[in-house]
């Protein structure tokens, strides 16, 4: 073994143990040698990429995922795709992404399929039955199986059958059941991406309902762009256009999709008339048991992944605090590795927010209970939090979110103002700050939050399954009648 190859297993072994400051310094160490390939180089792009990111140094991530697509390489078609999703995905962790730039980029993904034919589909007559396929990598106890598992157990079985194709290796008990709700389980994973799209075919699926987009190296696009479905949409589990021209709608709500967003898809928006989605609780949540107590000094708090920090968001905190004598902010990871800690506490000093007065914290296995020590929660921009502001509310925890124009900025937004706090979402970096101490200043009214915002949440459309899923179905009426009889679609 030559020594390039030493320190390629070397840096291995430090990802995996989650020593990413180790990787980087190997990672200059290879860098610097001479005469190195083309691809040796692209791969030391994607490594220092991963590296970056899992440390929360996104806009470095994202830089070097930059260089690797702009190299040349002899990678394979695949890897370059999988390459340009997860691109796609960490361009939305960055806070000065025009809207066109974003859009430009996801429609260049189209241009990665040069060679595939989509499958034809012929007009079929009515049916009493449609038959409905859900794509996902993540059919575990993954967060999108919590916005997605009404649709699996709630849908009009006189009128539908679902089938479920999982692209991911991963399974659990999770999986077994959910797939006792359905009508077809198939695990695809091992398959090719055509392979996998016959199958699907061959299954008479006539609307395919991708919930991965371009996350998860975007593995279920490559099998969505061989059509296999006459009528195919995304949504849930990725928050903006796939770029994909064989991918026809794309599911939002009037909240999170204004007017004007359609030019920012490729697919045809479907907006749902309240929410997108519908967050269902896992049985810890539900039944988690502990007694909150209001702090004093109030305590902030954000539990999002620290790779949606971005500078601006420090910045922002840093002002709340200074206009809440006193008050405290808590900061937790989503990975349970100390480097991403460290790398944050060296931000907190370069941007001199007040460091004594904020933690900063590993994600732990008993993680509900640290949302008793917060009262506050504060969302980030412009990537903010689902799963996490799901979580937050469902425990009682009121969240200060801002939204901008992009699709996946105005989840927080969506979310408040479907369970009747819309006045906690802010349009600029200002009102943010100053929604933030309006309610630190108002502690009854946290306390009554607390006490009350479980009971809202169960009661609005984000947790109405039924209503929800009846929703959906009205949309894939539309789809279906649209594609089986042509005609203009009018939206509900």
């Amino acid at each position: 073994m030559d020594e390039f190859a030493r320190l390629q297993a070397k840096m291995k072994q430090a990802y995996e143990a989650g020593k990413y400051f180790e990787m980087l310094r190997l990672l200059d160490r290879m860098e610097r040698r001479k005469g190195l390939s083309p691809d040796a180089i692209w791969g030391i792009h994607l490594a220092r990429g991963m590296a970056q990111f899992e440390l929360g140094a996104t806009e470095e991530a994202v830089a070097a995922f930059r260089a690797a697509l702009e190299g040349g390489t002899n990678a394979s078609i695949e890897s370059r795709r999988r390459l340009m999703s997860n691109y796609l995905m960490y361009l939305h962790y960055l806070s000065d992404v025009p809207m066109e730039k974003m859009r430009a980029a996801h429609f260049a993904y189209a241009g990665l399929f040069p060679s595939i034919r989509p499958f034809v589909h012929e007009k079929r007559e009515e049916k009493a039955r449609l038959r409905i396929g859900y794509l996902s990598p993540n059919l575990t106890d993954h967060i999108v199986l919590s916005f997605a598992v009404q649709l699996f157990v709630q849908y009009d079985r006189t009128r539908y059958e679902v089938v479920l194709y999982s692209t991911g290796e991963r399974k659990n008990e999770v999986t077994e059941w959910i797939a006792g709700f359905v009508n077809g389980f198939r695990d695809i994973s091992a398959l090719s991406p055509e392979d996998a799209a016959r199958e699907i075919q061959e299954d008479g699926v006539d609307i395919l309902f991708d919930l991965a987009g371009h996350s998860e190296g975007g593995r279920t696009l490559e099998i969505a762009a061989y059509k296999p479905a006459p009528i195919q949409l995304c949504g849930i589990g990725y928050f903006d256009t796939t770029g994909l021209p064989a991918m026809d709608a794309f599911l939002g709500d009037v909240y999170c999709d204004p007017e004007g967003a359609d030019a920012q898809f490729s697919e045809t928006l479907l907006r749902l008339p309240q929410s997108h989605f519908c967050f269902t609780p896992t049985e810890q949540l539900a039944h988690f048991a502990g007694a909150y107590r209001l702090h004093s000094p109030i305590v902030f708090g954000s539990f999002n992944n620290f790779a949606k920090i971005t500078d601006e968001m420090l910045v922002a905190w840093k002002e709340i605090l200074a206009r809440v004598p006193g008050s405290r902010l808590v900061l937790k990871n989503v990975k349970r590795q100390k480097e991403p800690v460290r790398y944050m506490e060296k931000r907190l000093r370069r941007l001199d927010l007040p460091q004594e007065r904020i933690e900063v914290r590993c994600a732990t296995q008993d993680y509900l209970r640290e949302y008793l020590d917060v009262d506050i929660l504060l969302d980030t921009y412009p990537y903010v939090g689902g799963g996490t502001t799901c979580e937050a509310l469902y425990m009682g925890v009121p969240v200060v979110t801002r939204y901008g124009a992009r699709h996946g900025s105005r989840f927080g937004l969506g979310l408040l103002e479907n369970i009747g706090v819309g006045e906690l979402a802010a349009p600029t970096a200002e009102a943010y700050i100053e929604r933030a101490v309006m309610l630190a200043n108002s502690p009854d009214l946290v306390a009554a939050l607390h006490a009350n915002l479980r009971q809202m949440m169960e009661q609005s459309p984000v947790m109405d399954g039924k209503g929800y899923t009846r929703s959906v179905e009205a949309a894939f009426e539309m789809l279906w009648e649209e594609w089986l009889h042509g005609g203009k679609r009018e939206e509900g």
